[in-house]
């Protein structure tokens, strides 16, 4: 006579308590019930194993986990070795984090990591939503953020609590970091590393995430070129990259982010903010942005406008004195330069010369005066 298999043993089983079983009091009963809490038992541990370590879902379909966790419930909660939870495990792995946003939903009915930990998603000791960020697979890493975010496990503000944008600001997360930056482009400019640094001077940058960063920036911030010339400790954006990747690489994957010959005002910006090395930025940037060095920008002033401007804002030329080395600033200075406006300050190179307080020189705003015929001529109007 054949042996049973499992399942028909399991029917037979079932049959036989409908039916009444063995007596309560039964020693028979008493040692048949403890080897099946132990069974029981033993099977919860394989189930939750094997959500710990063994899904792939190349190899198991949702209905199948699914079905484990309606049988073994208590299996979502059983923590391996190093106290990790099965679905922190499943965030941690490839092969099975497409099974996550399942995992979460029924963790959340289950209770599983306490009321706020939304399914397990959130312990005391571990965040899904950053260890996202380690797996190499970014297309099934950005579904699954987006697959919570629909079921509202992931909620916007998770993206500055958890400090996403700079956890996902590495290489290999493109798609997921473009997707972040796009529900929440605020913080492209609210984001800091680790030193407290904005993002784009991140000190650890590398090809990929200088573009990652460029590119997010200058599809949401446009008039800002993507914070490029943002500053930071005195330096900008752009004299970070040069630093860190190097001139040739840094210029090249600009050129990427902001093509030349879009009449971008990328040299105009270069001179307004970093006036002290205008030269050397503009020099770079004046070999593949050429047209630009003719065009004017948002407030309708040319390069040459813009970086008399920053100077004088800088302070340290405003000296007319024939023993000084900054003199000759205002002998070349042009027509135009003199008669616009600084838009930052709204005042007039005249005015901004004799505002500077203690480095103000009487001869330089004279000087100024006399070359701005017009005001002059307004005066007696």
């Amino acid at each position: 006579m054949p042996f049973s298999s499992i399942d028909d043993q399991i029917a037979k089983l079932q049959q036989f308590n409908n039916k009444g079983g063995f007596d309560r009091d039964d020693k028979t009963s008493a040692k048949i019930s403890a080897i099946a809490g132990k069974a029981i038992e033993s099977m919860k541990q394989s189930a939750a194993e094997f959500l710990h370590v063994s899904l792939d879902d190349e190899k198991h379909s949702e209905e199948h986990v699914k079905a484990t966790i309606d049988v073994f419930a208590e299996s979502l909660s059983i923590k391996d070795k190093h106290g990790v939870i099965p679905i922190q495990c499943a965030a941690g792995r490839s092969e099975s984090v497409a099974f996550v946003p399942l995992m979460a939903q029924e963790g959340l009915l289950l209770g599983v990591g306490g009321e706020e930990s939304r399914g397990g998603l959130l312990t005391a000791d571990k965040n899904v939503f950053v260890d996202l960020s380690y797996i190499e697979d970014d297309e099934k890493c950005k579904k699954v953020l987006e697959q919570l975010r629909e079921l509202d496990f992931f909620q916007k503000e998770d993206i500055r609590n958890f400090d996403l944008l700079y956890h996902f600001l590495c290489d290999g997360c493109a798609q997921r970091f473009e997707m972040l930056a796009a529900w929440d482009p605020q913080s492209l400019m609210t984001s800091t590393c680790n030193g407290g640094e904005p993002l784009i001077h991140d000190a650890d940058m590398t090809e990929e995430t200088f573009e990652m960063i460029l590119k997010a920036g200058m599809r949401h911030f446009p008039e800002r070129l993507g914070f490029l010339f943002r500053t930071y400790k005195g330096k900008t954006a752009c004299e970070t990259a040069f630093y860190e990747l190097g001139a040739e690489i840094a210029i090249r994957i600009i050129c990427r982010c902001i093509p030349p010959g879009e009449n971008h005002p990328i040299l105009h910006m270069a001179a307004d903010s970093a006036p002290h090395m205008h030269m050397h930025l503009e020099d770079m940037l004046m070999k593949h942005y050429r047209e630009e060095a003719y065009t004017k920008d948002a407030t309708g002033r040319t390069v040459s406008q813009v970086r008399f401007h920053a100077q004088l804002r800088q302070g340290d030329t405003l000296s007319l004195t024939s023993a000084n080395a900054n003199a000759s600033f205002f002998r070349k200075a042009t027509d135009d330069q003199i008669e616009s406006k600084d838009p930052r300050s709204g005042l007039y190179p005249f005015m901004m010369a004799a505002a500077s307080g203690q480095k103000s020189d009487l001869d330089a705003v004279n000087y100024l005066l006399r070359r701005c015929p017009k005001l002059l001529a307004a005066q007696y109007e």
